[in-house]
């Protein structure tokens, strides 16, 4: 292991304290802190110390006022200096105000007329602008479409240069036709092809006409379908209905034979009814004509009813006299009763022969 070195403690020189006995100077002076002899007691000494302090600090404070009185005054007497350039340079500058109003004043025209030319010329200058704004919109825009153009002739270029085959072939077709197949024109491809297309349109009309007759043909034929099916049914409910209405028949047939029969059996009472049916029809006609006014209208034979009603009315009115005669007299009674007994026994001599 390696040894270390002792440590040392390196010491500056120190002043030697020596007691100032001696007036005259030494030479080693540098070096040494005097201390003053004091000779008075200790008590006294502290009182000298605290007054020569107190008084000692009183010097200083006053030393202080005294230059601070002092800067105080400088100050102010700088202030004072520079309120009076203050003034003065103000002073100045109203001066140079009036002067700038007054030339404004002398020089305002001319002001006037060089703010209307500076307007004409910002507005010349934002017209310019804006026209030049326009310009460049449009030259970019023609730019575009010169572009675009150039674009679009290489692209016909290549085009014209690939087709170029197409129409080699078209000219030997057409070398190969007829004279008369197309209309004399300068040019011939273009009648060519315009063949072409008039046969290519005229080829897709007829496959659409196609198309669409196909449509129809399947659509009549499901309507075909349709009422071949409603016809079947229709014929089988009209051959039940017909079975039926035979049925019907039938027994209709054999109702009106035994309803035939029945009148054929019944003819002889049917003709007696009918004979005093018409006996009937006859009396109350003749019944009628005894009882009818000469006012009463002229019925004819089928108004039965109404020559029922008269008759009844006619036997009410007798009635009615009758009973009239009666109630007022009791010999009239007699003789009315006499005269209504000639006149019912004359009724039934009536009734009697029209009943023979």
């Amino acid at each position: 292991m390696a040894t270390h070195a002792p440590y040392q403690l390196d010491l500056d020189n120190q002043k030697r304290n020596v007691f100032v006995t001696q007036l005259h100077d030494r030479d080693d002076e540098e070096d040494i802190t005097a201390f003053p002899v004091v000779k008075e007691s200790g008590d006294k000494l502290i009182e000298t110390g605290i007054n020569t302090l107190q008084k000692t600090l009183l010097l200083k404070k006053e030393v202080e006022v005294d230059k601070v009185n002092a800067q105080l005054e400088a100050k102010r007497y700088e202030f004072k200096q520079r309120m009076e350039t203050c003034s003065h340079r103000q002073i100045q500058v109203q001066k140079k105000q009036q002067q700038m109003k007054d030339r404004v004043s002398k020089f305002e025209k001319f002001i006037q007329e060089n703010e209307a030319k500076r307007r004409r010329a910002i507005q010349k200058y934002q017209q310019e602008v804006k026209l030049r704004e326009q310009k460049a919109i449009e030259f970019s825009s023609l730019h575009d479409q010169l572009q675009h153009y150039k674009n679009r002739l290489r692209k016909l270029e290549a085009k014209a240069k690939a087709y170029k085959i197409y129409e080699e072939y078209l000219q030997g077709v057409i070398d190969a036709m007829p004279e008369d197949y197309l209309p004399t024109s300068e040019d011939k491809v273009k009648g060519l092809m315009m063949r072409h297309r008039t046969l290519s349109e005229s080829n897709k009309g007829l496959v659409a006409n196609l198309d669409d007759i196909s449509d129809e043909l399947e659509c009549c034929r499901k309507e075909l379908e349709l009422l071949t099916e409603e016809h079947q049914k229709h014929h089988l409910s009209d051959t039940s209905q017909l079975s039926q209405l035979q049925g019907k028949k039938e027994e209709v047939k054999d109702c009106n034979e035994q309803m035939e029969q029945n009148f054929q059996m019944n003819k002889g009472e049917m003709r007696k009814k009918r004979t005093e049916t018409g006996i009937i029809f006859m009396a109350i006609d003749n019944i009628y004509d005894k009882c009818k006014k000469s006012t009463d209208p002229v019925l004819g034979k089928a108004d039965w009813d109404t020559k029922l009603n008269r008759i009844r009315d006619y036997l009410h009115e007798r009635e009615g006299v009758v009973n009239f005669v009666n109630d007022t007299s009791s010999s009239a009674s007699g003789s009315a009763s006499f005269d209504g007994m000639r006149g019912r026994s004359y009724s039934k001599s009536n009734l009697k022969v029209t009943g023979r």
